[in-house]
């Protein structure tokens, strides 16, 4: 009910098998179907084009291997109506209070005006990078080429679809991975930096600071006073 009147919202919930359980009337009008059409217990090969199915699932494994949230992916989609469009995904592992996995919480929003075209494949590569890969430095330069875009043309796209200039979308995927270690509480500072991409911890505590309000330290600390709280599972900090 939530995002029932939101137009350009597309609000699903999968169970561990990829089969819907619920999802929003969006679903079917971008599918063509009627209100009334029976789509629960359905999976995505068998409601969606070949080309978006096999991207959908792929990253519901991500999240479902991984038990980790898979944020901000730049997808291909079918528009209400069934017109060719893009969209920013979100997806959730849905877990019990005692840790067990259930399913996927997925929310897409569209985005207006942005044309699909024969370099599909290549934009979503690009931008994967950024979000699944984002311990490697890639400069910016290598994500246009891989994109098959100039570097202009690439970054004004990435800040128009994500608000912000490839270096700080990027800066901020490497704090949120940043985050998942720090509240692991097993490794320590410099080896968490390195491995997410920063250069040096001093440099990582930076950016840390900036833009989650604390230091790698506190964060570590304040979550494992949470946890002793038993606080349920956390939301990543991504401060516009």
């Amino acid at each position: 009910m939530l995002f029932e009147g939101l137009a350009g919202f597309l609000f699903v919930v999968k169970d561990r098998a990829g089969r819907y359980v619920s999802f929003n009337a969006s679903l079917l009008q971008r599918l063509g179907l009627p209100q009334d059409a029976s789509l629960r217990g359905r999976t995505v090969t068998e409601l969606w084009p070949d080309a978006l199915s096999s991207r959908y699932m792929a990253q519901d494994e991500w999240v479902l291997s991984r038990r980790s949230p898979l944020l901000y992916q730049l997808d291909p989609i079918l528009l209400p109506g069934g017109g060719a469009g893009w969209c920013v995904t979100h997806k959730y592992p849905l877990c019990s209070a005692g840790g067990q996995l259930h399913g996927i919480l997925c929310l897409s929003k569209d985005v207006p005006g942005l044309r699909r075209d024969a370099g599909d494949a290549a934009l979503v590569e690009a931008v994967d990078a950024m979000t699944k890969t984002c311990e490697r430095r890639h400069s910016v330069a290598q994500l246009a080429s891989m994109a098959g875009l100039s570097q202009a043309r690439f970054s004004a796209l990435v800040r128009r679809v994500f608000g912000m200039s490839p270096q700080e979308f990027i800066v901020r995927h490497r704090v949120r991975a940043a985050c998942a270690l720090l509240r692991q509480d097993g490794e320590s500072l410099m080896d968490v930096a390195l491995g997410c991409g920063f250069y040096d911890q001093a440099q990582f505590s930076r950016q840390f600071r900036r833009v989650v309000g604390m230091a790698p330290s506190a964060y570590r600390r304040q979550w494992a006073v949470q946890t002793a709280a038993s606080t349920p599972w956390p939301w990543e900090p991504w401060v516009h």
